[in-house]
């Protein structure tokens, strides 16, 4: 989505200049000209839901897990959100290109924007067994989306987690204007 909290419009696309770049294990796999949003967030949803089945993301997760409770789910949505807090650095995306990469190449890259962590996050909780949602989140009045996070589901209700916010996440929830919410799995 380009920026963080807001502060770049990544999906407010320029009328001919910006290009969406998907990124498998090694290349480039395609680029839409001119992408809208609905680009965008569908390739979010597939890399994500295809992480689910990666045996490479399966098995971090199980490691990040290794020594929590069985049966603590909450504890093993939280391990997920703070390993990409710590271990994926956001880095705003090429310019002029909406670049949006698969789970295992944000691992192999160790970084991402807000649509890379999101991803990557989604595809965690899904491989945990946990369904999820992206939401997209505008904070100028436009209805215009700049930012991405996840939204996990609890048996109390979603939980937000958001590696870019971090810890401000609840202050960013209150300065959101309108939101989007893109069932993941």
């Amino acid at each position: 989505m380009g920026g963080s909290t807001g502060s770049t419009r990544a999906f407010a696309f320029p009328a001919s200049t910006v290009n969406l770049l998907l990124m498998n294990d090694q290349t480039p796999t395609l680029l839409i000209q001119r992408p809208q949003l609905t680009d965008v967030v569908e390739s979010m949803r597939k890399f994500a839901y295809k992480g689910k089945t990666d045996l490479v993301i399966r098995k971090l997760v199980e490691d990040i897990c290794a020594d929590l409770e069985q049966g603590d789910y909450a504890s093993e949505c939280l391990a997920c959100y703070y390993w990409v807090c710590q271990n994926i650095r956001y880095m705003r995306d090429i310019y002029n290109v909406e670049f949006v990469k698969e789970p295992r190449q944000i691992m192999a890259t160790k970084s991402g924007d807000c649509d890379d962590m999101a991803t990557l996050l989604a595809s965690m909780l899904l491989t945990s067994g946990n369904s999820c949602s992206f939401v997209l989140a505008c904070f100028d009045g436009s209805g215009i989306p700049s930012h991405v996070y996840v939204e996990v589901d609890t048996p109390t209700g979603p939980v937000p987690l958001d590696p870019v916010a971090n810890r401000i996440t609840a202050d960013m929830a209150k300065r959101v204007t309108s939101r989007s919410i893109v069932r993941v799995g």
